[in-house]
């Protein structure tokens, strides 16, 4: 078997045209891809590098990703045993919410971050309307939203959590 150079098998990882788009549906080229299992094993396999690329691992292979927005979506959210919210996420995973990770993106609604399946590293998440319709008990309007965890009134910032 042929070793390929670091530079070369870099080069490789960021010509594979594979794209995420907002919705959460991969494209390859143009193409979309629409086979179901295919779709399963590349949201079980994303990730990011350590500097923080979206990449797409496949058993031991992977490549960069062109994301449009986050990496995964919030598609429910339910109440856990504890009363707090679990989030449901396109890959298939139920997480508890780390509050410390909810911040409202002004114009683009809300978002967290989850550990990667791989590297355990933060993975960027954007709730769906429905996930924030069910995330409403636990929020109170205002300015800034507040999220209600028992007795603890979080305020949810319009910035990034610090890494």
């Amino acid at each position: 078997m042929t070793t390929l150079d670091p530079d070369t098998l870099e080069r490789l990882r960021r010509q594979v045209p594979l794209r995420l788009d907002r919705r959460g549906e991969f494209f390859f080229e143009d193409d979309p891809v629409t086979h179901p299992n295919v779709r399963a094993l590349f949201l079980r396999g994303l990730d990011c590098t350590p500097a923080g690329e979206p990449s797409l691992r496949v058993g031991e292979q992977w490549c960069y990703l062109q994301v449009e927005d986050c990496l995964l979506r919030v598609h429910r959210v339910l109440r856990g045993d504890d009363g707090a919210p679990r989030l449901h996420l396109d890959d298939g995973r139920d997480l508890p919410l780390d509050p410390a990770t909810l911040w409202e993106e002004p114009g683009q609604g809300l978002r967290c971050s989850v550990p990667s399946q791989h590297s355990g590293r933060p993975l960027s998440v954007r709730f769906t309307n429905t996930a924030l319709a069910d995330l409403a008990p636990w929020l109170d309007d205002g300015d800034p939203v507040v999220l209600r965890l028992g007795d603890r009134r979080l305020p949810v910032p319009t910035r990034p959590p610090a890494a």
